[in-house]
């Protein structure tokens, strides 16, 4: 075999790995679909037991597919193997993984009570999300890495995941309904506003830290062990709100730093 023929094979093999952890994120996505018409049929019988069962999986399946589309993007830029068949496949099985699947979730566990106006809801939840990555492929490169306009679409995801996970108990009351449907309401629109999130590629893991920040994590570890649908609950209602957060707290305070494009010398006409 010609050194060529190997160097492109090798190269194949490469695109084929990020393109794989894709397809498992579209899997535990389907994973959490399966689990969650699951739950629906078991409350029709009366089996509320089975319903939780049924749900608890849906959302773990959410929260393995949001690692695995944390890596393939990860793993494609460390190995050169980004693509815009990547990007495109990637952005197609997001809106089934993190659209699809919890509006069906959101649905079956805490919509179905309000008929259709519980599914006009969790439609508009999977609007949001093909909406919101539409526009993140659009400004790809044109926007600050350090952060996200818009919470992700991933984040919005495990926030309905993470509700659903820690109440588990399928609902009943219609004020219980009321209340998921103006959270879920929430979730979408923050999707699609232009408030900024922070986002992971942002931080620098080689820059060197102090022993304290191990300290920390190590705490973070111990506490996300001991209560973890209180962690991941806690942790996906923070996020939500961070961006909210941080926009009132540069209102109140801006920074007295000019802009850039107020720094950039004018060019003459």
């Amino acid at each position: 075999m010609k050194r060529a023929d190997v160097g492109r094979g090798l190269r194949r093999g490469v695109f084929v790995i990020p393109t794989f952890l894709t397809v498992m994120n579209l899997f535990f996505g389907f994973r959490c679909m399966i689990n969650s018409t699951r739950a629906l049929q078991a409350i029709t019988e009366g089996n509320n037991a089975a319903a939780i069962d049924f749900f608890e999986k849906a959302c773990f399946a959410l929260f393995v597919a949001a690692i695995f589309d944390t890596f393939d993007g990860l793993i494609a830029r460390q190995l050169h193997a980004t693509s815009e068949f990547g990007k495109e496949y990637d952005s197609l099985a997001d809106v089934v993984t993190f659209g699809a699947a919890p509006a069906l979730l959101v649905y079956a566990w805490g919509l179905r009570t309000l008929g259709n106006l519980g599914g006009a809801i969790a439609f508009l939840f999977l609007v949001a999300v093909s909406l919101r990555l539409a526009r993140f492929n659009v400004m790809t490169g044109k926007s600050d890495h350090r952060y996200f306009v818009g919470l992700p679409s991933p984040g919005g995801a495990l926030t309905i995941a993470s509700i659903v996970n820690f109440a588990h108990a399928p609902v009943f009351q219609h004020d219980f309904a009321m209340v998921m449907l103006i959270v879920t309401t929430v979730v979408a629109f923050s999707m699609v506003s232009p408030i900024r999130y922070r986002s992971q590629k942002g931080l620098n893991l080689q820059k060197e830290r102090s022993l304290m920040y191990f300290v920390m994590l190590a705490l973070i570890v111990g506490v996300a062990s001991k209560w973890p649908k209180e962690f991941f609950f806690a942790g996906a209602i923070l996020y939500l709100v961070s961006g909210p957060l941080i926009k009132l707290w540069s209102v109140a305070f801006p920074s007295r730093s000019l802009p850039p494009e107020v720094l950039e010398p004018i060019e003459a006409p």
